[in-house]
């Protein structure tokens, strides 16, 4: 039977990141996927500087939209703009975005296979064996990117105890030329997030998100929403997206299974942005496999290593959510603070100095109260 160097599921960005590093390297790696490619995902499909330096190569084909500038608004009377020099946010398209990764990962070496089930996974000391398909597949390591509802995840008992999730509901509205629309959050439309208008040349993304216990998104309330922000329009396109949080949380035992992206819990509850976060943990698991083929180091402790800073990072993105969806008010008027939302906005384009930011709002929280 062949052993594979890894086997990644899920061809999502946290897979194919994970899967290209291994494949550039020389590993045999087999990528696995319920769909063929491309497929539609339900993802705003905004993309900050960070994530575009984090990755190997550029995705200027798939770029729809650079972003300069983002309107906050609160209510219908309250707004602020967020504004820097240089673009901080890519606007792409899921579907596009997606099947340009996959196509760079299988140029880069790795194959690919669309599956329709796993039913088993057995770890053991030297390596990972999966039924696929009523086919029996053996690998050295295996990595879980096959996104919140991972059956990696749920074969092998990872998600006792930290896992958790939030939902999202997004629409495309067709117009002509959306290159004049702002970017915009918009706090006021459901509890605990917000609603999104992503401009992206001939058509707007417009969605909810909300990480706050029985707030009810549906398809009915999305169109008021879209109805309440563009009028009488068709909305294209509805559909729904849970993400994965708790990476913060996780304690990861020794072995030679790996999650990554919304299946390991690497979203941000704050802003609700996946894609970097899944991009930088497919690489910390392939960085982990690779020293561990390469050296000997054990690849466990290799990973938790490699995602000891973006976990600390998305622990204070946890507290600073729960303090700000509760506190919206409060934290919207901190935000409107020049120096915070510099801060914030910096954080969100080029990577998380959370730390020095929460410090930051607790000078100011006396002047904002």
């Amino acid at each position: 039977m062949k052993t594979w160097d890894a086997i990644i599921v899920g061809a999502g960005p946290a897979g194919c990141a994970a899967a290209y590093d291994l494949a550039v390297h020389g590993r045999e790696v087999l990528l696995l996927d319920k769909s063929d490619f491309p497929r539609q995902k339900a993802c705003a499909g905004g993309l900050t500087v960070k994530t575009v330096k984090a990755l190997r190569y550029s995705i200027e084909p798939v770029v729809r939209q650079r972003i300069a500038q983002i309107r906050v608004e609160r209510d219908a009377g309250r707004a602020a703009i967020l504004c820097r020099r240089s673009a901080f946010c890519f606007m792409t398209v899921r579907q596009e975005f997606d099947y340009f990764c996959v196509r760079q990962t299988i140029a880069a070496g790795a194959q690919f296979r669309r599956i329709s089930a796993i039913t088993t996974i057995t770890q053991e000391a030297s390596g990972v064996t999966l039924w696929v398909d009523g086919e029996l597949l053996r690998t050295r390591f295996l990595v879980g990117t096959d996104g919140v509802h991972s059956r990696v995840r749920q074969l092998t008992g990872m998600g006792s105890g930290w896992f958790w999730r939030a939902f999202a509901l997004e629409a495309t509205v067709p117009l002509p030329d959306a290159s004049s629309q702002d970017l915009v959050f918009d706090f006021a439309p459901v509890r605990g997030g917000y609603g999104w208008v992503f401009p992206k040349g001939n058509h707007l993304n417009i969605g909810l998100y909300s990480c706050a216990a029985g707030e009810r998104i549906d398809r009915a309330r999305l169109s008021a929403y879209i109805r309440s922000r563009s009028g009488d329009v068709d909305a294209e396109d509805m559909i729904g997206q849970y993400a994965g949080f708790g990476a913060a949380q996780h304690n990861y035992l020794s072995g030679r299974i790996f999650l990554a992206g919304d299946a390991g819990g690497f979203v941000d509850p704050l802003t609700g942005e996946g894609i970097y976060f899944a991009i930088v943990s497919g690489q910390a698991a392939a960085a982990a496999i690779e020293r561990d083929l390469e050296d000997g180091i054990p690849a466990h402790a290799e990973f938790v290593r490699n995602t000891a800073a973006v976990r600390a990072d998305l622990g204070i993105s946890t507290s600073a959510a729960r303090w700000f969806y509760r506190n919206l008010d409060l934290g919207y008027r901190l935000l409107s603070m020049t120096v915070v939302h510099r801060f914030a906005l910096n954080a969100f384009a080029n990577g998380p100095d959370l730390a020095s930011l929460a410090a930051r709002v607790k000078q100011l929280l006396p002047r904002a109260v």
